[in-house]
C-alpha cells in the first residue's frame, strides 16, 4: 500500500471513533463480525458511520478522529506565544474578535482557492485560540506538502495557557452536494457504548447546518483519565469541521496535566462555526456523490422488529439503537440490565468464495467458525464468553445460504458498564435460537 493509500485508509478508519473503538476483545466475534465491518466500511465514504467498542458492529459513536496523522506528536516544532487580543485577534473566551477573523478569513483566500496550506490552517487556528504559548505539533495543506499526499487540510497544536499543556486539533473536509450521510457525525453517541460522565449535544443551526458537541473520554474504558473533547459541525453546504482537545500534551501516552481541557463546550462551537473556515471549505474540490444503499441490507429497525418476535415471554427491548445491519436495545428482568446486539450479514459471497477454495475469506471463515457445530440444517454455530468490565455471551451463526446472524448479551447495560448480574437476560440456547431463526432470509 502506498503512503497515499495507507494515510486515507487510516483516516477514514479512525473518524468518529472515540478512544480504542476497535479495540480486539480476543474473541471469534471480533476477529469476525468487527473484521468485516471494518473492511466493509473503510470502502466507504470517510461520512460512513464509525464506531464503538464493541464486537458485533460499527455502532456510532460520535467521537471524531481529525484530518490529522494520528494527533499531535509532542515532538517538539515550533514553540509560538499567543499574545492578547490585540495583537492574535483572540480573546480571553477564546473567540477570535470580528476583525481578525476576516483577515484570516481574506488571508486563506488569497492563497488561491486551488489550496490551503498546512501553515494556513495553523494560523486560522492559532487566532481562534485564548492567549497562551502554542507548539506545533504538525499540519498539512489541501495539497499536501513533502511526503504528504494531498488530503483534508488539518492543524494540530500543543497550547498552553498557563494552566498546563494540552492537544488542540482540527481538520476541513468537504462532502458531496446533497450527501446528508455525513450528519451522521452529528448524532450524539448510543449512550450505552460510553463510560459514565459522556455529555453529547446535537443542535441544529439557523443557517441549516448541525452542530454536535462531545465532553467525553479518550477511552472508552476509562484506563487512564485522559479527556477528550471535540465539536463537530456538519454544513448544508458539505463542510464537515472537526475539532478535538485533550487534558495532556498528547492524544495518547502521555500524563494528564490538567483537570479538563481548555476551551469550553461554548468555545469549542464557537470556533468550529467561526468563518475562517469558509475559505479552507471553498479550497477544497467538491466530491462526487457517492453511491447510495441498495437497501438489501436489514435497517436497524427491521432487525428490532424481528428479534422482538423471538424474546422469551416478558421480556420487551428498551434504549434501542443501531444503524443498517445492527441493533442493540436493553433488557430488564429485574435483575438488573443486560444489553444484546444484534448484526445480519449477507456472506454467500464470502461463503461462495471460500467453499470454492479461494483464499481470499478463508481467514474470516476459519478463525470464526473453525470449532463451529454443524446444526442437521448445515448452519454452523459457536458459542463464546468474553468481554471486559461486563461479560459477553455470543452467539456466531452461519447458514447454508450465508445468512449470518451474531448475537451478543452483556451482563449490563453495556460492554463498558460494571456487570450488575451474574449472567445475560438471555441464556445460550435463547441467544442460539434468535441466531438460527429461519425468519433472517437473504435479502434480494
Amino acid at each position: 500500500m502506498s503512503t497515499d493509500e495507507k494515510f486515507e485508509d487510516d483516516l477514514i478508519f479512525a473518524i468518529s471513533r472515540t478512544g480504542d473503538a476497535f479495540q480486539a476483545e480476543g474473541t471469534a466475534l471480533l476477529s469476525g463480525g468487527l473484521r468485516r465491518g471494518r473492511r466493509r466500511w473503510r470502502r466507504g465514504s470517510a461520512a460512513a458511520i464509525a464506531g464503538g467498542a464493541t464486537a458485533l458492529a460499527l455502532v456510532a459513536t460520535g467521537g471524531v478522529y481529525l484530518a490529522g496523522l494520528g494527533g499531535p506528536r509532542g515532538d517538539g516544532g515550533q514553540a509560538v506565544t499567543v499574545a492578547a487580543a490585540d495583537a492574535s485577534g483572540a480573546s480571553s473566551s477564546g473567540a477570535a474578535s470580528p476583525d481578525a477573523t476576516t483577515a484570516a478569513t481574506v488571508s486563506a483566500a488569497a492563497a488561491g482557492a486551488a489550496a490551503v496550506t498546512g501553515e494556513q490552517m495553523v494560523g486560522l487556528l492559532k487566532a481562534l485560540l485564548p492567549p497562551g504559548t502554542v507548539t506545533v505539533a504538525g499540519s498539512r495543506g489541501s495539497a499536501g506538502t513533502g511526503n504528504q499526499p494531498p488530503g483534508a487540510p488539518y492543524a494540530s497544536l500543543v497550547l498552553d495557557d498557563g494552566h498546563g499543556a494540552a492537544a488542540i486539533e482540527i481538520g476541513v473536509q468537504r462532502q458531496a452536494p446533497g450527501d446528508e450521510s455525513f450528519l451522521e457525525q452529528v448524532k450524539c453517541p448510543d449512550l450505552k457504548f460510553q463510560p459514565t460522565g459522556v455529555v453529547c449535544t446535537s443542535t441544529p443551526l439557523a443557517d441549516g447546518s448541525t452542530l454536535m458537541v462531545l465532553q467525553g473520554y479518550e477511552y472508552p474504558d476509562r484506563r487512564v483519565d485522559t479527556l477528550a473533547w471535540s465539536a463537530t459541525l456538519a454544513g448544508k453546504d458539505g463542510r464537515l469541521v472537526q475539532l478535538q482537545e485533550w487534558n495532556a500534551a498528547k492524544e495518547k501516552d502521555a500524563p494528564v496535566t490538567r483537570p479538563n481541557p481548555p476551551l469550553t463546550p461554548a468555545q469549542l462551537g464557537a470556533l468550529v462555526t467561526d468563518k475562517s473556515w469558509d475559505a479552507v471549505v471553498e479550497a477544497l474540490p467538491t466530491p462526487k456523490p457517492q453511491q447510495r444503499s441498495t437497501g438489501k441490507e436489514y435497517s436497524a429497525e427491521e432487525i428490532l422488529a424481528i428479534t422482538a418476535t423471538l424474546l422469551p415471554a416478558g421480556l420487551t427491548e428498551s434504549e434501542t439503537g443501531g444503524q443498517p445491519g445492527y441493533a442493540n436495545f436493553v433488557l430488564n428482568d429485574g435483575k438488573g440490565k443486560s444489553m444484546v446486539e444484534l448484526n445480519v450479514q449477507d456472506w454467500s459471497r464470502e461463503l461462495k468464495e471460500h467453499q470454492q477454495g479461494s483464499a481470499k475469506n478463508d481467514d474470516v471463515i476459519e478463525q470464526v467458525f473453525a470449532k463451529a457445530r454443524t446444526l442437521p440444517d448445515g448452519t454452523k454455530v459457536v458459542f463464546e464468553k468474553g468481554g471486559d468490565k461486563a461479560a459477553a455471551w455470543t452467539v456466531n451463526s452461519l447458514r447454508p445460504d450465508g445468512v449470518r446472524v451474531v448475537v451478543g448479551a452483556y451482563t449490563s447495560g453495556g460492554p463498558h458498564q460494571p456487570s450488575v448480574r451474574s449472567a445475560p437476560a438471555l441464556t445460550e440456547a435463547q441467544l442460539e435460537a434468535i441466531a438460527t431463526s429461519p425468519l433472517w432470509v437473504l435479502k434480494k
